[in-house]
């Protein structure tokens, strides 16, 4: 009798819990997949309004904003970067405002190097944006928010920064997440393919959302966990029911 009251408590409470809905996977989700050619076709972001950048030129410390050459190396926290305003401007040492807003990383490094020939020889000049990031969500060791800076980073890359994939991880359904003209859009990815090993590949750009989902054992085993207290606690009351029934 006893064993029976535990097996019904706990299938009760096992069906009390319902699963929880997984993220970009609710009925109602707008996200569309996406044809993988726009994500691999993808364009170098351009520098908007509201970004902040340091800027180093090469050998003049004094005309450098959080430089990366030097002891002055800055990132987002310490303050030491500019922010192109809502007309896509920076002020800048000996130049004054400048237009650098609409140009990829690439371009606006050309762009200063030209404009500061004006005032220096040969100028070697290193801009990096501080507020582009990547969120890593799901089944990882340390999801999170993790910074580009300027680099070209891929899936695998950016899975092995949040370390690692946890043991609930369904490897053969990883999202990435990408507003593409004006509307968010995923790519699954299957990381036991080999024949879709190329898709690993594929550059994330800031505001990118990877998302690994959770194995399906995950639901059962957190179900599992959470009826192993209840149980005992029938099980003792149980046991004092059959004593004073003595």
């Amino acid at each position: 009798m006893m064993r029976i009251l535990i097996i019904a408590a706990i299938a009760l409470f096992l069906q009390s819990c319902s699963a929880p809905k997984h993220l970009f996977q609710q009925e109602n989700a707008t996200i569309e997949t996406t044809n993988t050619n726009q994500f691999f076709d993808a364009k170098a972001p351009t520098l908007v309004a509201g970004d902040k950048l340091t800027i180093s030129i090469w050998g003049h410390e004094n005309l450098s904003i959080g430089s990366v050459n030097s002891v002055y190396n800055s990132n987002e926290a310490s303050g030491k970067w500019l922010v192109i305003n809502d007309e896509g401007e920076i002020n800048l040492p000996k130049l004054g405002r400048t237009k650098i807003a609409g140009y990829t990383v690439k371009e606006a490094n050309y762009f200063l190097e030209q404009s500061y020939k004006k005032e220096l020889k040969d100028p070697i000049i290193n801009i990096k944006v501080l507020n582009h990031y990547v969120t890593v969500l799901g089944e990882v060791n340390a999801p999170g928010k993790y910074p580009l800076n300027n680099e070209s980073v891929n899936i695998i890359q950016m899975i092995g920064q949040a370390n690692g994939l946890s043991p609930y991880a369904q490897n053969t359904n990883i999202e990435i997440v990408r507003t593409i003209n004006g509307s968010p859009t995923k790519l699954q990815i299957d990381l036991t393919d080999l024949m879709s090993s190329t898709y690993h590949n594929i550059a994330l750009l800031p505001n990118d959302i990877v998302y690994i989902a959770p194995k399906k054992s995950k639901d059962w085993n957190q179900k599992i966990e959470k009826a192993a207290p209840i149980a005992s606690i029938i099980t003792a009351v149980a046991v004092l029911i059959s004593v004073f029934a003595k």
